[in-house]
C-alpha cells in the first residue's frame, strides 16, 4: 500500500501537494515602508517646488510633461481591471489568482502619471485653482492606489483576512479618480464641459442634488426668470417702474462692458478666466485683463496692431499660438473690428459708444452684434421649448404604450430626444382600414411621419390625418384617396413629402396643395395627372419636385 501511495504521489504534479509559497513578512514591511515613502514624497513634492516656473524649467521638463496626457489613461484602465477582477471573485467558487500584480501596475502607473503631470504643471503657464485641485486630487488618487496595493499585499500574507479594508480602499481610489478626472476634463475643455450635452433627465436629476453646480448660461437664464414663490408686488406705480431694469439706448452703452467683454466671455474666458489662466492671463473683467499675463500686457491702449491679443487672433488658424485655439469657437470678423476699435480708441473701461468716433466698418460690425439679453432670452426659449417637448413626450408615451397592443412595432418615437412619432402600416396593408387609423387619434398631433401605403384608407380616414399638424412625411400611395382628401391635406403646413402614387387624384385636385409652404417632394406617377398637368403643377409649385416616375 505504501508503494502504491508513493507511486501515486510521484505521478501527481508537485503543486498539488506542496504548500503554496507566500511572500515573506520582511518583504511585506519593505513594500509598506517604500509605499508610505512614495505617498509622502508625492504630497511633499508640490510644497517644496512651489508654483509653476515655466520660464525657469529645462526643455526636458517641458518635453516629458507633455506625456502626461498619454500616461494618465493607464492607471484608470488598470484600476477598472482590478475592480472587475474583484467583482468576478464574488460570483466564483474558485477565487482565482490574486490581484496583487495588476494592483502593483495600477499603483506604479498612477505614481508615474502624477510625477509626469507635475512636470507638466511646473512647465506650464496655468496656476489656476482648477489646475491645482486636479493636481492634488491626482496625488490623492495615486496615494489611494499605493495604499490599496500595500493592503492587498498584507491580505495575501494573512491568507485573505482583512480583504474588506482592501476593497474599501479600492473603491475609494475609484471615487478619487472620478473627481480628479472631472477636474482634468474641465481644465482642458472648459468649466461645465461634462454637463453641456447631458440629457434633460440627467440634468434634472443632478440639479435636484443640494449644491449641484449649474451651467453658467443656465444661471444667467434662471436669474432672469421670476421666482415662483415670490408673491409680493410693488406697492406703487413708481416702485413698479423701478423694479424693471431700464433699457439702455445703443448710444449710451459702455463699449467695454456691453460690447467687448461679452465677446471675451464667449470666446476667451474658458481658457482665461477665474478657473483657468493659460499664459497666466485672465480676461473675465477689465482689471485682470489690464494686468496682462506672462508675456506682458494683453493690449496696448491706442495701438491694436501691437497688442498681444490682437496679434494672436491674426495668426494662422493652425499656428500653436493662435487664439482662440483651432478647436474652439473663433472670433468673428465683426467682433474683431469692435475689439480693435475699442483698443485704438484708448481701451477705456467706461467710455460710451456716443463718446467715441466710430468708423464705418465698426458701424457695420455693430449690426451683427447680438445683445447678451437677446442671447439669454434665446437660450431661455430653447430651454423652455425642450422642457415642453419633454412634457409632451411623457404624455404621448402613455398613449403609445396603450396602442402597442394593436400596433406592436408600427408606432415609435422619431428619436430618443424627440416627441415626434412615426407610424408605418407596412405589415398590415389591406387589413389597415379607416377604423384602424381612427385608433391613432390620441397621438395624431405628435405624428411626424405616416406611411399608409397599400392600405384601405379612404377619404373618410384622411379627416383624422388632417389633425396631424406636425406631419412632415405622408405616404398614401395605392390607397383609396381622391381629390376630396386634398382639401383636407392642404392644412398641413409642415408637410415636406407626400406620396400619392397609384391613387385617383387629378391635376385640379393636386393644385389645392400649392399653398403648402414647406412641400418639397410630391410623387404622382400612375395617377390621373398627366405630363401636361405635371408641367402646370411645376409652374404653380416651383419649390416642389414633382416626381412622375420613369
Amino acid at each position: 500500500m505504501t508503494e502504491v501511495a508513493d507511486a501515486e504521489t510521484d505521478g501527481a504534479p508537485e503543486s498539488a501537494h506542496a504548500p503554496q509559497p507566500r511572500p515573506s513578512r520582511t518583504y511585506g514591511w519593505f513594500l509598506t515602508a517604500f509605499g508610505l515613502a512614495t505617498i509622502i514624497g508625492m504630497f511633499v513634492m508640490p510644497i517644496l517646488a512651489g508654483p509653476p516656473k515655466d520660464d525657469q524649467v529645462s526643455q526636458w521638463v517641458t518635453y516629458l510633461g507633455r506625456f502626461h496626457f498619454v500616461v494618465l489613461h493607464l492607471p484608470i484602465g488598470m484600476l477598472l481591471l482590478v475592480i472587475l477582477m474583484e467583482l468576478g471573485k464574488l460570483f466564483r467558487k474558485d477565487k482565482g489568482s490574486s490581484t496583487l500584480v495588476p494592483m502593483f501596475f495600477t499603483a506604479t502607473s498612477a505614481v508615474v502619471a502624477v510625477v509626469i503631470g507635475f512636470l507638466l504643471y511646473q512647465s506650464g503657464d496655468d496656476n489656476s485653482e482648477l489646475i491645482r485641485d486636479h493636481m492634488w486630487w491626482g496625488i490623492g488618487f495615486a496615494s489611494a492606489t499605493v495604499a490599496a496595493f500595500i493592503l492587498k499585499n498584507w491580505v495575501d500574507l494573512a491568507g485573505g483576512r482583512g480583504n474588506f479594508f482592501y476593497l474599501l480602499t479600492l473603491l475609494a481610489s475609484a471615487g478619487v479618480m472620478g473627481v480628479a478626472s472631472h477636474d482634468g476634463g474641465e481644465s482642458v475643455h472648459g468649466k461645465g464641459y461634462l454637463r453641456k450635452e447631458e440629457p434633460a433627465e440627467v440634468r434634472e436629476l443632478i440639479n435636484q442634488i443640494p449644491g449641484a453646480e449649474q451651467l453658467p448660461l443656465e444661471e444667467k437664464i434662471k436669474a432672469t426668470e421670476p421666482k415662483e414663490d415670490s408673491k409680493e408686488l410693488p406697492e406703487t406705480d413708481d416702485e413698479a417702474v423701478a423694479s424693471v431694469a431700464p433699457v439702455v439706448a445703443v448710444e449710451d452703452q459702455v463699449i467695454f462692458t456691453d460690447l467687448v467683454q461679452p465677446i471675451f466671455d464667449q470666446k476667451c474666458v474658458s481658457c482665461h478666466g477665474e478657473d483657468k489662466q493659460k499664459g497666466k492671463l485672465r480676461m473675465d473683467n477689465y482689471e485682470v485683463l489690464l494686468a496682462g499675463g506672462k508675456e506682458g500686457d494683453g493690449f496696448e491702449p491706442g495701438n491694436a496692431e501691437d497688442s498681444n491679443i490682437i496679434f494672436r487672433i491674426h495668426l494662422p488658424l493652425d499656428d500653436d499660438e493662435h487664439m482662440p485655439p483651432e478647436d474652439k469657437k473663433q472670433i468673428e470678423p465683426h467682433e474683431l473690428a469692435i475689439i480693435e476699435w475699442w483698443i485704438n480708441s484708448g481701451a477705456s473701461p467706461d467710455a460710451k459708444i456716443s463718446e467715441v468716433e466710430m468708423p464705418e466698418v465698426v458701424k457695420a460690425a455693430l449690426g451683427n452684434i447680438v445683445p447678451v439679453e437677446e442671447m439669454v432670452a434665446e437660450e431661455s426659449a430653447k430651454v423652455e421649448e425642450a422642457s415642453r417637448e419633454e412634457e409632451v413626450k411623457k404624455l404621448l408615451a402613455v398613449e403609445v404604450e396603450k396602442l402597442r397592443v394593436d400596433f406592436p412595432s408600427a408606432l415609435n418615437f422619431e428619436s430618443q430626444d424627440s416627441s415626434g412619432l412615426t407610424f408605418t402600416a407596412v405589415s398590415m396593408r389591406k387589413n389597415f382600414t379607416d377604423e384602424e387609423l381612427a385608433k391613432l387619434a390620441p397621438v395624431m398631433e405628435g405624428m411626424v411621419s405616416l406611411d399608409l401605403s397599400a392600405t384601405k384608407v379612404s377619404d373618410r380616414g384622411v379627416d383624422e390625418i388632417a389633425k396631424a399638424t406636425k406631419l412632415k412625411m405622408l405616404r398614401l400611395s395605392e390607397t383609396e384617396v381622391t381629390d376630396a382628401s386634398l382639401d383636407k391635406l392642404a392644412v398641413l403646413a409642415e408637410l415636406e413629402s407626400l406620396n400619392l402614387y397609384g391613387t385617383k387624384v387629378t391635376t385640379e385636385g393636386v393644385l389645392k396643395l400649392a399653398t403648402l409652404p414647406n412641400l418639397k417632394r410630391l410623387y404622382l406617377w400612375q395617377t390621373q395627372v398627366d405630363e401636361a398637368g405635371a408641367e402646370e403643377l411645376r409652374k404653380e409649385m416651383p419649390n416642389c419636385e414633382i416626381v412622375m416616375g420613369l
